[in-house]
């Protein structure tokens, strides 16, 4: 594979779309309990709306719309990833080759993503969002440098949805947008696309996409923004000066901990010559570092302005995840030829693409290994199961107070409605019957005889204070794989009309 690779670059699309394929089938083979995300996405997904939570809608409406075509299931959640996945990694060669002449470069730096443990292993698990607004950016700068080299009509008009589309992404998506603004104003003849008129159609188009949900947010700001702003002021200090300093270094930590292995790759395979390569030298590399540098100054203007003192890696990576194009554009414009490295570099991609679904098997499949059971191993498909037997009726409503549990029961249970007190603006039409109860369902740390206060409170509000008493059970099920001591405790209570 790294002959081919390096007499035929191009051969890196089906590389990259055989181990999705793969990644699609491993996530089959491992038990059905959804992470995080993917349980996220399977609770929204009884909604097509304007807005959900602090998050803009892009991934939820399109993971929507395949449930609504092909139901709920293991495979619906999976294949979307994996197909949003596949484009990401294809639009960023399209990208590479764009900007690069030599096409074995471009394959060198769609690759180095496999260097970057959030883009192999976190966003492949988790990150959906994340996942879509760097498709995202990849399309828009696709759009952008397509109009600075040879403009057309389409060219403008795919700026504008592209625009549009990230804007639904990510609110961070702004950043990158800004940046991109200023490096086409340095670029030679950014100014003269700026001032053409179809840069108004791109405008408008970019508005008219992003308008219906612009509206929503309008109307729910408070629900978009202060979950966010809270967790980005998590831990922080209580000094003025303090809290200066936590920002800035939450920062560049970040950058550290996403840069640090794609750099100590690039070190070791390239050596020195990739180290004397990173100053700007082309009008390319000019483009790129300017975005890079005025992103860093807005990140650091956020920090100061609006106190910001925990940053997370999948916030820092969209802004990072270009950097191997960048790498890339400096050690060309040295001089450095792609295929003395070559087969050297790809050693480290293919060795990565063989032990991450390796690894995601023997961690589904044997965590005991590992110390503790994986998310996919969560016993909910046994629970459900459990209860409706012992009940002798399925729910007419399933109700939680997280949406790990949300998910995870509305994947069991596809044709039941779901809430969850978490997300209270969004509501679903249900049937309460003797034949049809509510089903009320919490994960505590140890048995209760109470609901937890946000179930409570749901109950009485929604029901009635005549249901503020039900009665609660408890009951512990082994997690799949797991030792006799690895046990999920499930809290739930049926609530019949009275």
């Amino acid at each position: 594979m790294r002959n081919l690779l390096a007499r035929k670059p191009d051969t890196v699309v089906l590389l990259l779309a055989a181990y999705f394929v793969i990644s699609f089938i491993v996530r089959l083979l491992v038990p059905n309990g959804l992470r995080v995300d993917e349980s996220q996405q399977a609770f929204f997904s009884q909604w097509l709306v304007a807005g959900y939570d602090t998050q803009p809608p892009l991934y939820n409406w399109f993971q929507a719309i395949v449930v609504s075509a092909f139901g709920l299931s293991v495979v619906t959640i999976a294949a979307a990833k994996n197909l949003i996945l596949f484009f990401l990694f294809l639009s960023y060669y399209k990208l590479a080759k764009l900007v690069l002449d030599d096409r074995l470069f471009a394959a060198i730096a769609t690759l180095s993503l496999f260097a970057i443990p959030q883009v192999f292993w976190q966003a492949q698990r988790d990150l959906t969002h994340t996942v879509a607004q760097m498709l995202m950016i990849n399309l828009l700068l696709y759009s952008i440098i397509k109009t600075l080299k040879a403009p057309s009509l389409l060219s403008y008009v795919m700026i504008g949805v592209t625009l549009g589309l990230g804007m639904l992404t990510k609110y961070n998506f702004t950043l990158v947008v800004l940046a991109a603004l200023v490096a086409v104003f340095l670029h030679p003849v950014g100014l003269k696309r700026l001032l053409d008129w179809r840069f108004l159609l791109s405008l408008a188009i970019a508005v008219l996409i992003f308008l219906p949900h612009g509206l929503w947010l309008i109307d729910n700001l408070s629900l978009a923004a202060t979950r966010t702003l809270h967790t980005m002021a998590q831990e922080a200090p209580t000094g003025a000066f303090a809290k200066l300093i936590k920002g800035p270094t939450e920062f560049f930590g970040q950058v550290l901990v996403i840069l640090a292995p794609l750099v100590a790759v690039y070190a070791i395979i390239f050596g020195k010559k990739f180290l004397r390569s990173l100053r700007p030298t082309t009008v390319w590399a000019h483009f790129f570092d300017t975005i890079f540098l005025v992103i860093g100054l807005q990140v650091l203007l956020l920090v100061f302005a609006i106190g910001i003192t925990s940053m997370r890696d999948r916030w820092v990576l969209p802004l990072l995840f270009l950097m191997p194009i960048a790498f890339c554009l400096k050690m060309q414009a040295r001089g450095i030829r792609a295929e003395d490295f070559a087969k050297r570099f790809f050693i480290v991609p293919l060795a990565v693409m063989i032990v991450v679904p390796s690894l995601v098997l023997v961690r589904a499949h044997a965590p005991t290994l590992f110390g503790r059971p994986e998310a996919y191993n969560a016993p909910y498909e046994e629970f459900v199961g459990k209860i409706v037997a012992e009940e002798g009726k399925r729910p007419g409503l399933v109700v939680t107070d997280g949406w790990l549990a949300s998910g995870n029961l509305h994947l069991q249970l596809p044709d039941v409605p779901t809430l969850c007190t978490f997300f209270g603006n969004l509501l679903v039409d249900y049937e309460w019957t003797a034949d049809r109860p509510i089903l009320a369902v919490w994960l505590p740390s140890r048995e209760t005889t109470t609901p937890p206060p946000e179930l409570a409170e749901w109950i009485q509000q929604n029901l009635g204070p005549q249901y503020g008493t039900v009665t609660v059970k408890n009951t512990s099920i082994g997690y799949i794989g797991g030792r006799p001591q690895d046990q999920r405790l499930f809290g739930y209570a049926w609530i019949y009309p009275h």
